[in-house]
């Protein structure tokens, strides 16, 4: 009998009353077995799976394991069969379909709504030496010039212990002031899980960062301190069919030159998912609430902007002949509230291909509306902006999933013309 993935919940309910009615009496797992890992060694598996040996079946906490093989982004396809043995026991046994986890050295044109096209050069290693590490090196040239490293391992010792680091150079145009900017950085993220849902991360950064024009040059050297706490029970993260996820985040930056600068960034982040209909194709409704406050030196080159794919969809992104113009400037601030409703259908749910790699397709109905200011008292007399619209999501190796949105603005009795959005991950 195989379990198939994100089982209805009636389903599970009658998996220990089917296997007591085919053996006379409740089946115990006297073994856990692993299938189809060919790259990723067995280790990586194994400490995903709490199920018990020697222990009643839990089948809830089965899934609960298959769902944990299936964040680990590597497989396609997991899945998990009861197999009785002739002692009267029973086998439990995941198999798995390992996805492409990596790229050759290649050159290819992308796109970023901030940047616009970049001709970019990469090779991307996950799972590198089968220990689901990963490791990037890339470049580009066009609407960004950059080089780069990241390195990252989710769980490179103790329980769930990650480290990730970053080194990188990039100079791009910014999206709405008459700048250049070049940044030159360092990152370093520890991180420590407590139990299942809470996730904890402290990263140390030390950045340059000069804005530049024809007539002047602002330069910042400084610290950054990154610390996020995150409460996290959604059972399939690349696609959330149920549960929450809280985030807190702080961002400061200390300077170095000039020494008396400093910017500190709250971030604040609440999801929920609730599955409404589906056994094989989910019917899900998604809400998202996010504040962002900003404390120090609230300069013009530091402000950020409402109007892409990943805060309200259906505006055109600003330039700096809108930016001076002044004509939308509540669309520019530091202070921010968001809040983000979608409706999301699986018409093709996840499967691995012949070729080795996942996909499938979702549609999606969204609603945003949010409001920004330089002021957080400004926000109550701020009318908000809202965006409407739909648009698909694929699922596609390494990156996770595809997003293209199609949306309409809306604010103060005005619609504006319809736009598209490309990116990678969910919204939220």
């Amino acid at each position: 009998m195989t379990i198939k993935k994100r089982p209805h919940l009636g389903l599970f309910l009658l998996i220990p009353s089917i296997v007591t009615n085919l053996y006379g009496n409740t089946i115990f797992i006297s073994s856990i077995d692993i299938e189809g890992n060919h790259r990723t060694l067995n280790y990586i598996l194994e400490r995903e799976i709490l199920h018990p040996i020697n222990s009643p079946l839990d089948s809830s906490l089965a899934i609960q394991d298959r769902n944990r093989l299936d964040n680990l982004g590597l497989f396609s396809e997991s899945n998990f069969q009861i197999i009785p043995i002739e002692n009267g026991t029973a086998k439990l046994v995941f198999s798995v379909k390992e996805s492409i986890n990596k790229t050759p050295p290649v050159l290819l044109p992308t796109y970023k709504e901030d940047l616009g096209w970049s001709l970019t050069g990469l090779w991307i290693i996950n799972n590198f030496r089968g220990k689901n590490q990963s490791i990037s090196l890339g470049g580009s040239i066009g609407g960004e010039n950059t080089y780069g490293i990241n390195f990252t391992d989710p769980w490179i010792f103790g329980d769930h212990i990650s480290l990730s680091f970053n080194i990188g150079r990039t100079i791009y145009d910014h999206r709405f002031l008459n700048k250049e900017l070049e940044v030159n950085s360092f990152y370093l993220n520890i991180g420590k899980w407590f139990g299942n849902y809470i996730k904890t991360s402290l990263g140390l950064q030390t950045e340059s960062k000069i804005f530049f024009d024809n007539l002047s040059t602002n330069k910042f050297n400084f610290l950054g301190i990154i610390g996020e706490l995150r409460y996290d029970t959604r059972d399939i993260y690349w696609n959330p069919g149920e549960g929450i996820l809280f985030s807190q985040k702080i961002y400061h930056r200390e300077g170095i030159g000039p020494k008396d600068w400093r910017l500190t960034i709250w971030n604040q982040s609440y999801s929920g998912y609730l599955q409404i209909y589906g056994k094989e194709k989910k019917s899900i409704l998604a809400l998202n609430f996010s504040f962002q406050n900003k404390i120090g030196n609230k300069s013009n080159l530091w402000l950020d902007y409402f109007g892409n794919g990943t805060t309200i969809r259906g505006w055109i992104l600003p330039d700096s002949e809108l930016y001076y113009s002044n004509k939308q400037s509540y669309r520019f601030g530091h202070e921010s509230i968001l809040i983000t409703a979608e409706f999301r259908q699986e018409l093709i749910p996840k499967y691995a291909t012949s070729y080795g790699f996942e996909t499938g397709l979702s549609v999606v109905m969204f609603s945003d509306i949010g409001a920004i200011s330089d002021n957080w008292a400004d926000l109550n007399h701020q009318k908000p902006m809202v965006g409407l619209g739909g648009g698909v999501r694929i699922p596609f190796p390494i990156v996770g999933v595809l997003r293209i949105d199609y949306g309409w603005g809306y604010r103060n009795g005005a619609w504006n013309s319809g736009i598209i959005h490309w990116g990678i991950g969910q919204k939220f």
